[in-house]
């Protein structure tokens, strides 16, 4: 190191110093000081590494094996995802659109449905008592076209394409050979409406003027707001399900869906919280009557929560971000009955 040191120097010194004045001379001096300063922090950085590297391996492959060994070990990343079962579920429903603002009658329209998921139980509450958690993924064709009504000459007809993920938590009554499952069951979608009704997409604003009423007219800008377009929403569903040998279970609920004109992050945000702040002091109280009379819990539970959801719902049928003053959105409400295969 001392001779790098010195051969450095008469470098600095032949090659910046002879033509150089005393000043600068001094001002060169104190450049080769912090340079050697540096040069030896560098110098003794590299020796440690050197000599710290095969102890940093040894260590290093000692652990890689017990560590990267269990990487698809979910629990050591943070992430829950342990699910017992999955399970095929297919819905037929009836309902039908609705919108405050809209002035013609909606035609009744049917439901088809397909869920794929896994479901999660936990460990018995009381005797016969548990509840199960099951989280899936859904696709939705709603249409005229599949209720059996013909629908009149002055009715709005549709079809929306839904898609979506949800969750479905039961609080049931279980048996060897049948049980009772009530549910609450809420998530989000992604709806696309299409319509030849009010499609005037080769006129022009003014010219419709001319042409529609004041209320074939705001029909028309309100559907313009959903056609051919994915948009975002809520659903929320209630029911029950009679399961047999824990195999096949025949299902009946109702579910109330909001399909947003337009998804205002913040005011959803702020809405979705004040929400789930309400359900959750509600799964408090319940979980406090299963303390005290656990056969009671599961009928109180499914009474709450869903009450509890559609009272929400009928909010936001007025305004889409309730509390937050926002616009009037599509509704959806249909009762549906189906069966789920648990595998």
């Amino acid at each position: 190191m001392l001779q790098f040191e010195i051969i450095f120097k008469r470098v600095i010194n032949v090659t910046f110093l002879p033509d150089s004045s005393s000043k600068d001379r001094i001002i060169s001096k104190n450049l080769v000081r912090k340079s050697m300063f540096k040069l030896r922090k560098l110098f003794y950085l590299s020796l440690f590494l050197i000599f710290a590297y095969p102890l940093f391996a040894q260590s290093f492959n000692n652990n890689y094996h017990n560590h990267w060994r269990d990487w698809d070990d979910w629990d050591k990343w943070g992430f829950e995802f342990e699910y017992d079962r999955p399970f095929i579920e297919i819905n037929y429903g009836l309902g039908k659109l609705q919108h405050n603002n809209f002035n013609t009658d909606f035609s009744k329209s049917g439901l088809m449905e397909l869920k794929l998921g896994y479901l999660k139980e936990s460990s018995f509450y009381y005797d016969n008592i548990d509840d199960r958690k099951e989280s899936f993924a859904f696709g939705s064709k709603i249409g005229t076209a599949l209720q059996s009504e013909d629908a009149a000459a002055d009715e709005f007809q549709s079809t929306v394409w839904r898609f979506g993920i949800a969750t479905r938590n039961t609080l049931g009554y279980y048996w060897d050979d049948v049980s009772l499952l009530p549910y609450h069951q809420d998530g989000f979608a992604w709806s696309r409406l299409e319509s030849d009704d009010f499609n005037y997409q080769s006129q022009s604003l003014e010219v419709l003027i001319g042409l529609l009423t004041p209320d074939e007219l705001n029909d028309y800008k309100i559907v313009e707001r959903y056609r051919d377009t994915f948009r975002f929403g809520t659903v929320a569903e209630g029911g029950i399900r009679i399961e047999f040998a824990e195999t096949v279970s025949l299902n009946a609920g109702y579910e109330a869906a909001v399909i947003f004109p337009r998804h205002l992050f913040w005011k959803h945000a702020g809405s979705y919280l004040i929400e789930k702040a309400g359900q959750g002091a509600l799964t408090y109280f319940i979980d406090e009557i299963m303390d005290s009379s656990p056969v009671a819990g599961p009928i109180v539970n499914f009474l709450l929560q869903n009450g509890y959801s559609y009272a929400f719902y009928l909010l936001k049928k007025e305004d889409m971000n309730w509390p937050f003053s926002t616009e009037t959105p599509l509704t959806f409400e249909t009762f549906k009955f189906g069966v789920t295969f648990t595998f």
